[in-house]
């Protein structure tokens, strides 16, 4: 039974994932097995996944989402630990080998890792310098190369690299399946399960060493994509919002009240920042943050959730 299972989902990345699984291949931690939960891909992933079939377990579903896959992907793990990453990533050679130093050396339930982006030519210099606030468009976690003890006021770790304990799964439950909004956005699974593993008072570690390079997609740096990622955000975030305290906000029409304030601000910041690359972006990223948040609002208003 090998020490770790690595869960990788794919979807549609068939000209990516080849170089991931090498990158997974070369790990100089050995104890590990790899799973590949092809989520319905239609451009040729099986096939280029062929080169591999002896050294990955790969498992083909309907189109189901993210957390379909990884869920998927726990179900087929052998490992006492299952560390999960994407498709598309570059694995630091010691990636696994800092997850388990951390893991033994800490006595911890999950590990988060880096992840650093990899900008191509053509990169505009303000999305450079400002990648945190690129939501959606950039996927960065960097709290530097230092291990410690997670600080709930950081960010949640997220699905492009980290690890759990086995056992967390069977105790807690797996990841939510029912945080997906439109066509094939599926957001906040990551956050949703790590907030959960907080609440039991388990013990997590952030490993900077445990390191992953993620490249950066210039087609999704338009503000019809920030707009699209950012009213999935909204939806989940009224739906956790309201989930751990309900009473907590005077509503309007079913609607928090300060989110009616909050997108009629944002909208102004919308109208003034249309020659500022950067300030545009971060309106809009409010903007339908917050739209997507009134629509999710009025939704469970209208399944009765709501009063």
């Amino acid at each position: 039974m090998p020490k770790f299972s690595v869960v990788v989902p794919t979807y549609n990345r068939a000209r990516l994932v080849g170089r991931s699984i090498e990158t997974l291949l070369a790990q100089t931690f050995r104890d590990f097995e790899i799973i590949v939960i092809d989520d319905g891909s239609t451009d040729g992933t099986q096939e280029a996944l062929k080169p591999y079939q002896d050294k990955i377990r790969y498992y083909h579903q309907h189109n189901q989402g993210v957390s379909a896959a990884r869920n998927h992907g726990i179900r087929m793990s052998a490992g006492e630990y299952i560390a999960f990453t994407d498709d598309d990533v570059i694995v630091d050679l010691h990636w696994l080998a800092h997850i388990d130093q951390c893991f033994q050396e800490n006595r911890c339930d999950v590990v988060g890792g880096r992840v650093l982006p990899i900008y191509p030519d053509g990169t505009p210099l303000w999305v450079r310098n400002n990648p945190i606030k690129i939501s959606g468009g950039v996927t960065i976690y960097d709290y530097g190369e230092t291990t410690s003890a997670f600080d709930p006021s950081q960010y949640r770790f997220i699905g492009a690299n980290f690890a759990f304990r086995k056992y967390i799964f069977n105790e807690y439950g797996n990841f939510r399946e029912d945080l997906k909004y439109g066509s094939r956005i599926a957001i906040g699974e990551d956050i949703e399960i790590v907030n959960r593993v907080l609440k039991k008072n388990k013990i997590l570690y952030y490993c900077g060493k445990a390191l992953v390079h993620h490249p950066v997609d210039l087609k999704r740096l338009t503000l019809a994509h920030a707009a699209r990622w950012n009213m999935a955000l909204g939806h989940f975030d009224a739906r956790q919002e309201w989930e751990n305290d309900p009473k907590h906000f005077s509503y309007w029409l079913g609607v928090p009240r300060y989110l009616w304030k909050g997108v009629m601000a944002d909208f102004l910041r919308l109208c003034v920042s249309v020659f500022d690359h950067m300030a545009l972006y971060d309106a809009c990223r409010g903007f339908f943050r917050k739209v997507g948040m009134i629509s999710e609002y009025r939704q469970m208003k209208q399944e009765g959730k709501i009063i």
